[in-house]
């Protein structure tokens, strides 16, 4: 029963859950909506990006094992292809804004800092862009296993294999 591309599965949804709700309390953190719990958002945020990058990592390779598995089972291996192309975008974008927010937690320039404002902004659009790009990477995952099949095992006709 264990195969090595089922290991992939174990890991992928570590990094969906962390990343997509680090860039929704980054956004409600840089917006303002919650003044009072700014630093609470600030700090959660930046702890589920950085254990979110470290999880993407992880996906990345344990989806390098399963491609070798993968890649000769499936009918079109373009969508494989992209699918691992956006798990480097991902995990490349999301490890620069957790490098950005441990970053300002160490430098306090004043806040009317242009450069520094601006910083702020792009780990912002980052971590935007990163979720977007994060949700069409699941989608082309879940087009891998539920369009073709992807470390799903097939039974035989008469499923001799579960008697």
């Amino acid at each position: 029963m264990w195969r090595e591309e089922l290991v992939h599965p174990l890991f992928v949804h570590f990094p969906i859950a962390l990343l997509v709700i680090g860039s929704i309390l980054l956004v409600l953190a840089r917006t303002s909506l919650l003044i009072k719990a700014k630093n609470n958002l600030l700090f959660s945020s930046r702890l589920l990006f950085v254990t979110g990058s470290l999880f993407s990592w992880i996906t990345v390779y344990t989806g390098t094992l399963a491609d070798s598995v993968v890649g000769r089972e499936i009918c079109d291996p373009t969508i494989l292809e992209d699918h691992e192309r956006y798990g480097y975008y991902v995990a490349i974008l999301f490890s620069v804004v957790s490098v950005f927010e441990i970053g300002f937690n160490f430098v306090k320039p004043k806040l009317k800092s242009s450069l520094f404002r601006f910083f702020r902004m792009l780990s912002l659009l980052l971590a935007i862009g990163g979720t977007v790009f994060l949700g069409y990477q699941a989608h082309l995952g879940g087009k891998l296993v539920y369009q073709q099949a992807a470390g799903v095992h097939q039974p035989s006709d008469n499923c001799k294999e579960f008697e």
